[in-house]
């Protein structure tokens, strides 16, 4: 796949992704359909109706199910009119406080981004969704606690009438804390052809009208339940409560907007750990301090990250004065062309290569795309592009950054 840059950011091809969620459910999993059948081979907890829910005053019957649309493009980005408080500066705050507020022993498995693209456990643009369904925004990943795989999930929206009433098969309990701040718990488990999964769900409904939403389920990358859900109540608690979800907390000064996003769409496991990655981001950070360009970073050069398809692959994108600079690498079976047109092949085998001879990429905002393709004896592919009407980076310094990588790599 080609992959399209603009000034500012970069996104891939556009895929459409539908999904749909019924009431009583959020985007990710988040919550769980709180009727007790929803159609061939699931089956959720059943409802107990008329009960007493510690916390309520009263307590309303189970909701009809109801379905509603939520569309993903791939196109989406923080500069939404419809959500003017998510920036990418107040995204990554939001990030960073749900990774720091994670309990020891739990660790961020790398490239796992759930039902959202992306990379784990970073809030992302809000998709669309038809009728009156807000999905929010969501940071979702897959987390290893003592070796037992499961899933950790934030979504928060905003709501003008305050809490949902207390309806049964929604919540356990509600907690009214003295600032108005109301809590809502639930443990719950659903059904999939005999696989039984549960799930710790934590609501928060704040004063300013943020409603802050944290789970964590048993289900592992195969989406097959593992009998241990990584995070209790008490910790997804603290994760819902942090200061820095509510919309209306300011951003502290320093925070960097996220990095862009980039993918290699290269599923399933590799070489490119995040061990592995801190090493090639240090080879780069030392290659470009010592090639002394002039040319302003955002960021520094070594900014890869495990790809969210999976640790096969890592990316990285910087701003590089006005323009857009890409790296890819990817651990996959390439091989050097047998007959190449116009590639250059090294000493040690490694091949500079054109996959697409005479063609010229070009930016949705019209600039153009330089790139090099190097392709390793091992069959590692590297892939280096800038974008920009007018760059010193140019195509000599391309090659030099794969080059860089490809040290850094098996």
């Amino acid at each position: 796949m080609r992959i399209s840059l603009r000034r500012g950011g970069v996104r891939t091809d556009g895929v459409v992704v539908g999904m749909i969620v019924a009431v009583g459910t959020v985007a990710a999993g988040l919550t769980h359909q709180p009727m007790g059948q929803s159609g061939s081979g699931y089956v959720s907890e059943p409802v107990e109706y008329p009960v007493n829910i510690p916390g309520c005053e009263s307590v309303e019957p189970p909701e009809e199910e109801q379905f509603y649309g939520v569309l993903t493009t791939g196109q989406e980005d923080y500069d939404n009119p419809a959500y003017p408080w998510l920036t990418s500066k107040k995204a990554n705050a939001m990030s960073i406080a749900v990774r720091e507020a994670l309990p020891p022993r739990v660790d961020t498995v790398d490239g796992s981004s759930l039902r959202y693209a992306g990379d784990p456990l970073v809030f992302q643009p809000a998709a669309s969704a038809d009728g009156p369904y807000d999905p929010g925004t969501s940071a979702d990943g897959l987390v290893t606690r003592d070796g037992v795989e499961g899933s950790v999930t934030v979504n928060v929206t905003r709501v003008d009438d305050g809490p949902k009433p207390c309806q049964a098969g929604w919540l356990d309990a509600r907690e009214t804390l003295p600032d108005g701040t109301v809590v809502d718990i639930r443990d719950t488990w659903d059904e999939f052809d005999g696989d039984r999964s549960h799930s710790n769900i934590v609501r928060v409904y704040a004063r300013d009208g943020s409603v802050v939403a944290a789970s964590s389920s048993d289900r592992n990358a195969d989406y097959e339940s593992t009998g241990t859900v990584p995070l209790s109540i008490d910790e997804l608690r603290r994760i819902a409560l942090r200061p820095e979800l509510l919309w209306s907390t300011p951003v502290p000064d320093g925070i960097p907007p996220l990095p862009m996003s980039c993918d290699t769409n290269s599923e399933g496991a590799g070489q490119f750990s995040s061990q592995a990655v801190d090493r090639l981001n240090a080879s780069l950070d030392d290659f470009w301090q010592s090639a002394g360009i002039p040319v302003e970073l955002d960021r520094p050069l070594g900014s890869m990250r495990t790809s969210p398809s999976g640790s096969a692959g890592a990316c990285g994108a910087v701003m590089a004065g006005d323009g857009t600079l890409m790296i890819r690498v990817i651990d996959a079976d390439y091989e050097p062309s047998p007959n190449p047109s116009g590639a250059v092949t090294l000493a040690d085998g490694s091949q500079f290569r054109d996959d697409y001879p005479g063609a010229s990429g070009m930016t949705l905002d019209g600039d153009p795309i330089d790139d090099v393709t190097l392709v390793k004896p091992s069959g590692t592919r590297v892939d280096v592009q800038i974008a920009a009407a007018q760059t010193l980076v140019d195509r000599p310094l391309l090659q030099a950054i794969a080059l860089t990588v490809a040290r850094s790599v098996d």
